[in-house]
C-alpha cells in the first residue's frame, strides 16, 4: 500500500473509532434530546457504522464473524446487519418523527436502565465478572486506577459506577480522540500509547462483559433500538481489538 493511501487509511480508522465510540457513550449516557436523536440518525453515523460492517464483511481483518458470540445468540455479522437495519428502518429522519422519536427513547432508556422491574439490565461491568450484583467491586476500582491513569475523573467519582458502560465508552472516546490528534500532528509514539492503553482497557473491561450485556438488551428491549447499538457496542469493540493491532503495527513503523 502506497504511503499516502495507507496514511490516509490510518487517520480514517482513528477518526472513526473515536467518533463511534463518542456517538455509543452519549447513546448509553441516556442522551434522548431531538438533536442528538437526529445526530444519532444522520448521515454521518449511518455511514461510519456501514464502514465499521464493511470492515467484518471485506475480510481485510482477521475478524471472526461467523461463529456465534460467547453469551449471544449471535455473530459478529448478525451484529452489524442489525445495526444497518436499523439505520434502514430509522435513517433521515424528518424533524416531526425526530421529535416522536425522542421522548419513546427516553421512555425506553428510563425503563431498561434506570427503574428496576422485568426489563431491567445491569449497565455496569461487576454484575457480569463478579459473584455479586452489587456496585464497587474490585473490577470497578481497575477501571478508575486506568482513568486516573490516562488523566481522567467521572465527575461523580464514587458516587456513580466507573464502570458503567457509558463511562467506558467514553473513555474509549477520548484516548481515541487523543490518538487521532496525535498522529496528525505527526506524533507517532503518543498515538501508539493512547492505542496500545485502548487495546488493554478493551481487553481487560470491556469484551469481558459487552456480549452479556447486550444480550440482555436484547432480550428486554420491546422497540429494539437500544438492542441494536447494544449490538453496535459489540461490533465496534470486537472489530477494535483487531483493528488496534493493526493501527499499532503500522504507525511509527
Amino acid at each position: 500500500m502506497p504511503d499516502q493511501q495507507l496514511e490516509s487509511r490510518i487517520g480514517m480508522d482513528l477518526a472513526r473509532r473515536a467518533y463511534l465510540y463518542d456517538l455509543l457513550h452519549a447513546v448509553f449516557g441516556g442522551n434522548c434530546s431531538p438533536d442528538f436523536v437526529a445526530k444519532l440518525f444522520g448521515s454521518q453515523a449511518r455511514e461510519m457504522f456501514t464502514c465499521e460492517a464493511a470492515v467484518i464483511s471485506d475480510g481485510d481483518l482477521s475478524v471472526d464473524s461467523k461463529c456465534a458470540l460467547a453469551k449471544m445468540d449471535r455473530s459478529l455479522d448478525d451484529c452489524a446487519r442489525e445495526v444497518l437495519a436499523c439505520y434502514d428502518e430509522h435513517g433521515g429522519l424528518s424533524s416531526d418523527a425526530v421529535a416522536a422519536l425522542a421522548p419513546e427513547m427516553e421512555g425506553d432508556y428510563a425503563k431498561l436502565f434506570q427503574i428496576p422491574g422485568d426489563c431491567y439490565v445491569h449497565m455496569w461491568e461487576s454484575p457480569y465478572v463478579g459473584t455479586e450484583q452489587t456496585l464497587f467491586q474490585c473490577s470497578t476500582l481497575d477501571v478508575r486506577a486506568a482513568y486516573h491513569a490516562a488523566g481522567l475523573k467521572l465527575q461523580a467519582e464514587k458516587q456513580f459506577p466507573d464502570d458503567h458502560i457509558a463511562a467506558m465508552l467514553g473513555y474509549l472516546s477520548c484516548m481515541g480522540s487523543r490518538a487521532y490528534e496525535a498522529y496528525a500532528d505527526g506524533r507517532d509514539s503518543e498515538c501508539r500509547k493512547a492505542l496500545q492503553d485502548s487495546k488493554a482497557f478493551l481487553e481487560a473491561h470491556v469484551l469481558t462483559w459487552v456480549n452479556a450485556f447486550a444480550q440482555k438488551v436484547i432480550e428486554r428491549d420491546a422497540r429494539g433500538l437500544y438492542a441494536a447499538f447494544a449490538q453496535g457496542i459489540v461490533m465496534v469493540a470486537h472489530v477494535d481489538s483487531v483493528q488496534l493491532d493493526w493501527l499499532m503495527g503500522h504507525i511509527g513503523e
